[in-house]
Order: C-alpha cells, then structure tokens, then sequence
C-alpha cells in the first residue's frame, strides 16, 4: 500500500460524505420545485404532466400574497433596525473600551442562548401586560431582537482587526471620535454590515415562533404555510411561491458568500 493510500481513501470518504449530506439537504427542495410544476393538483404520482399554471395563480391568491408581502415588510424593517443597533454596539465592543462593556457585550448576544419558542412567549406576555396587540410591529421588534447578535459579532470581528495607528493616525490630526467612526470605522466596516443586513433579512424572512405567536391577524409567509398544512390545505400554489422563495434564498446566501469571502481575504485599514 503507498503512502498516498491512506490519503486517497480519506478524500473519499469526505466527498461520500458531502454527496450524502448535500442530497438529503437538497432533494426535499427538489422535490418541492418539480411538483409546483405538476398539471395535477393532487400531490402525488403517477406524473400528469408539467404546467406554470400554479405559477400564475399565485398572484389570485390574496392571503398567500398578503403573507409574503408581511414577511418581506417585516424582513426589510428589522434588519435595518438590527443593521443600524448591531453596527453601533459593534464598533462600541471593537474598538472602545469603557465601564459595562462586558454587561454590553452578555445583552447583545443574549438572545442566541434563548430558544425562539421561550423568547416569543415571554414578548407576548410583555406585550400583553403593556396592553400592546400582537401586529406587525410586535414581530418587528421580535426579529430585530434576535437578528441584532449576528449583525454585532460581524461588525465587532471586523472591527476587532483594525490598526490602532489608523485611529492614532486621525486623532492625532485633531479628528473627534465621531468624525474617527464615521471616516474610519463605518467605512471599514461596510462588507460586514452588507453581510449583517442579508443574514438579519434571512433570520426575519425564515422565522416561525416568533412571527406565529406574535403576527395577530396579519401572519407571514412561515406562519401561512403552518397554518394551511395543519388544515390540510398545501395548495399547488403555495408550493410554487416557495420554489421561488426558495431560489432567491439560495441567490441572498451566494451574495453573502461573495461579499464575506471577500473581507475576509482583506485586512482592515487596507485598501480593498
């Protein structure tokens, strides 16, 4: 046996494994795509023949388009809420040292330690003895709780790796510290926040427990579809929303793959 052996047989059992792992992962998603162009609307075989029909009938669907129109106001708003909160404690927890900063640090990433389910029941009890009714701005506030972490600790590592002469550099030419984060630091910080916004959206757009008990009467599109499997009423169109759904989803994550790769490979205060 040569020395290569060990080796060849070990990069095999990585990409068996990887071919395994990916199409358990992705064939539910396959199977979902191809029966949204089913002409039947049984779900189930023998093949009838493939039509876009489920496609067009999505826009005569007011409650599935009302659901994604909820989803994507929610998305958009808490993860420009989550944007804007999590840059701020981020460069606060990167690049400055003051009393409480480690209170800070243990509250920002606090909701990534409590289960979604635990969280959406102690908002609607707050809500609720505050007198406030579950609406969409409650789900907002939900999302932007949890999404708010993710955007912090990308900024923060971002921050984290800059050059303490580029801040020397521009105070000791008489900048004011908000002229330093504003020049320096939020400029630095751009492919992090990018990142930040499309993972927040994605966090928001996917959530369930948060938006089920928390939405009232206005669900999202998660919330919409858990509602029309319990009744047993998964129609071809919902399925042919979620392909798409599905495919734009897949386009967000190649983006955040993309811009991520790229400042990782770039050193803060380097020209990029």
């Amino acid at each position: 046996m040569s020395a290569s052996d060990p080796t060849r047989s070990r990069h095999l059992g990585l990409w068996t494994y990887f071919v395994l792992y990916t199409f358990l992962l992705y064939i539910p998603l396959v199977i979902l795509g191809i029966f949204s162009l089913h002409t039947s609307a049984t779900l189930a075989l023998p093949w009838q023949g493939f039509s876009l029909r489920w496609y067009r009938e999505v826009a005569d669907s007011p409650e599935l388009v009302n659901a994604l129109k909820t989803s994507l106001v929610v998305a958009v708003v808490s993860a420009g809420i989550s944007t804007l909160v999590g840059a701020i404690a981020g460069i606060a927890l990167g690049r400055f040292k003051f009393p409480g900063r480690g209170a800070l640090a243990a509250v920002g990433l606090a909701p990534l330690a409590v289960p979604y389910l635990g969280l959406a029941v102690a908002l609607l009890v707050t809500f609720l003895t505050l007198g406030i009714r579950p609406s969409v701005a409650t789900v907002v506030i939900g999302h932007t709780v949890v999404a708010i972490p993710y955007v912090l600790l990308l900024v923060a590592t971002r921050m984290a790796g800059l050059d303490d002469r580029t801040e020397d550099a521009a105070a000791d030419l008489g900048a004011p510290w908000w002229r330093i984060v504003y020049r320096i630091h939020l400029p630095l910080a751009r492919p992090a926040l990018i990142v930040g916004f499309i993972t927040a959206f994605q966090v928001s757009f996917d959530e369930f427990y948060l938006a089920y008990f928390l939405s009232g009467f206005r669900p999202t599109l998660p919330v919409y579809f858990f509602s029309s499997l319990r009744r047993g009423e998964l129609v071809p169109p919902a399925l042919a929303l979620s392909t798409v759904v599905t495919l734009l989803s897949i386009l967000l994550m190649a983006v955040t793959w993309a811009v991520s790769s790229r400042y990782l490979r770039t050193t803060p205060g380097a020209p990029e």
